[in-house]
């Protein structure tokens, strides 16, 4: 498994806040791998503590990766801003769609070209 994780305590229940102003993460460490819980939450959420699960906090976990961001080629931005501006006018005016794509690749080809 690539990537960091974080082991949390919160309040689980998303539709109330936790009681007498207590933040939603009681507690949050960063480890390599999803297993085991590590012992600062197994000693913070012990039966008979505030942060007990069962009334309302819960343990879990969070995967933390950061993936590469996949950019559009300009060929692929071109073709898909085509095609939209192809099926907006034909819905819109079916009889002068052509006349009309035509009339707005000449205006803007720069940007049906997928530049910026």
């Amino acid at each position: 498994m690539s990537g960091k994780w974080h082991c949390r305590l919160f309040w689980g229940n998303p539709y109330t806040s936790p009681p007498h102003n207590m933040p939603r993460i009681a507690l949050s460490v960063l480890c390599d791998l999803p297993y085991p819980i590590p012992d600062e939450i197994v000693r913070m959420s012990a039966p008979g503590t505030k942060y007990a699960p069962g009334t309302g906090w819960t343990i879990g976990w969070e995967c933390i990766e950061q993936r590469p961001v996949r950019r559009w080629s300009t060929e692929a931005k071109g073709r898909v801003r085509h095609q939209n501006l192809r099926r907006r006018i034909e819905k819109r005016f079916p009889l002068f769609a052509e006349m009309f794509i035509a009339d707005e690749l000449a205006r803007r080809p720069q940007y049906f070209r997928g530049e910026a």
